[in-house]
């Protein structure tokens, strides 16, 4: 390994039961593009270009954890020991990007820095037969807002866009999507 490749430092996270982002440790990493060709446009929070890690050998790192590196948000997707001497390991990683919003669950609550991908005149069945209607969906990082309900806000570029359901009843564990309607 090329200690002086390993320049960045980055939070250890954990998805905990409540939902919630507990930090484990941080650790310096050396963060690179995976793709070598032309990487398709994102159509949500996921990047589609996948991102090499390198770090040292730690038994803390795990698929599913996650990585936070200065504004970067990377969902770990494979570890493996390349060597197998658990000197090194190179990880492969997801990363969530978007426009930075803020969330509130409930008024009075606290508002969550996050980011979030907003994609505008999504079809969806109306609540007629055989009609359809244009909205909005929006995807947020469960690591960052949990499981956002029905009436809680995001704010993006100085708009508050409210919860008025859910796209699917269950999540991934990594991306929540949600339709949502202008405030």
């Amino acid at each position: 390994m090329r200690t002086g490749r390993l320049d960045t430092p980055a939070d250890l996270l954990v998805l905990d039961a409540n939902l919630h982002a507990q930090l484990i440790d941080w650790l310096w990493v050396g963060i690179i593009a995976k793709d070598a060709g032309d990487v398709p446009v994102a159509a949500g929070l996921r990047n589609p270009g996948r991102v090499e890690v390198r770090a040292w050998w730690d038994a803390r790192l795990h698929n599913g954890r996650y990585l936070r590196a200065e504004q970067r948000l990377l969902h770990i997707d494979s570890v493996r020991d390349v060597r197998g001497d658990q000197a090194e390991q190179v990880l492969t990683c997801t990363e969530l990007i978007g426009a930075p919003a803020t969330y509130t669950a409930q008024p009075g609550a606290a508002a969550l820095p996050c980011r979030v991908f907003l994609a505008y005149g999504v079809s969806r069945p109306g609540q007629h037969a055989g009609v359809v209607e244009h909205v909005t969906e929006l995807e947020a990082a469960v690591i960052e807002v949990g499981r956002p309900q029905p009436g809680a806000v995001f704010q993006v570029d100085g708009v508050a866009w409210r919860v008025a359901g859910l796209v699917d009843t269950e999540d991934d564990r990594i991306v929540r999507r949600m339709w949502v309607k202008r405030v």
